[in-house]
């Protein structure tokens, strides 16, 4: 398989802490690939660690296109081969998908979010509007498809940390998506509840003792749960916010791709109300 920039991304710390001079980790993994950046530049990577990543670097491909300053874009377009091979038709039903045919060409049909797209066994992606999604949401379309996760959810709600070897990511969830949301909506329960009405969350206040829960389809067998707890001034209880998942999820996404997926669902929920954030 082509060593692309997700591949780069999965192995660095996550952290987004901005001193390579890039935004987000993920932007970082991007002009790596691209030769735009080296790797050194990560201050967090010694050793081993930064052998193993020069080696993954020298395999790459440069990849250039006509949108070089996005680097989503680029990401989306190294990793759309990867789902050529797949069987739709056999994969559609454990992916949640549904399987279509027209004119010789193969489609899986499925949602991401509160949109439904067509995605062909080239990688390309359209919406059931004809609009193309953003190339952050090709790329978790993409990766979904070629986790070719198989099964039934358990609809057991489990925290990040209750997943297996997440110790050394949990700071980054939380930080990157738990943290975002407390930080942008402490003291704005009711801005919160619209946005996850926008973002085509369900109302599951009455299942929950927090102030307000929602549940997210973020694709077809990755629900998120998304529990708020608001600041109390007077008792001095600061915001809590938690982000659940079904025990499964790992059966349908990497651990790495989850980290970012959750981080994704806060920046969209911030700015479905106007609020810009620097995560990803």
């Amino acid at each position: 398989m082509v060593v692309t920039a997700v591949d780069i991304y999965k192995k660095l710390p996550q952290t987004n802490c901005g001193r390579c001079g890039s935004p987000s980790c993920f932007v970082f993994a991007t002009r790596v690939a691209l030769r735009q950046e080296v790797i050194e530049k990560c201050v967090s990577l010694s050793g081993d660690e930064l052998k193993e990543l020069n080696a993954l670097v020298s395999e790459i491909k440069t990849l250039t296109t006509g949108t070089g300053s996005n680097a989503y874009a680029q990401a989306a377009e190294e990793i759309k081969n990867r789902i050529k091979d797949i069987d739709f038709k056999e994969s559609a039903n454990g992916l949640g998908a549904e399987h279509l045919k027209e004119d010789d060409k193969e489609y899986l049909h499925l949602a991401f979010l509160n949109h439904n797209y067509r995605v062909s066994k080239t990688g390309d992606v359209v919406g059931d509007d004809g609009k193309p999604p953003s190339a952050w949401a090709r790329i978790f379309l993409i990766i979904y498809i070629n986790a070719g996760g198989k099964g039934s959810l358990k609809n057991e709600w489990i925290s990040f940390g209750d997943l297996p070897n997440t110790f050394a990511k949990q700071k980054s969830f939380k930080d990157n998506s738990e943290n975002v949301l407390i930080k942008n909506f402490a003291g704005k329960k009711e801005e919160l509840r619209e946005a996850c009405s926008l973002l085509g969350g369900a109302d599951a206040a009455t299942e929950f003792k927090s102030d307000l829960a929602y549940k997210f389809s973020v694709l077809p067998k990755i629900p998120f749960l998304l529990l708020f707890w608001d600041e109390n001034k007077e008792e001095e209880f600061p915001a809590r916010v938690k982000i659940l998942m079904d025990k499964t999820v790992l059966n349908f996404i990497d651990i790495e791709s989850l980290v970012f997926l959750a981080e994704r669902l806060a920046k969209e929920l911030c700015e479905a109300k106007g609020i810009m954030v620097n995560t990803v």
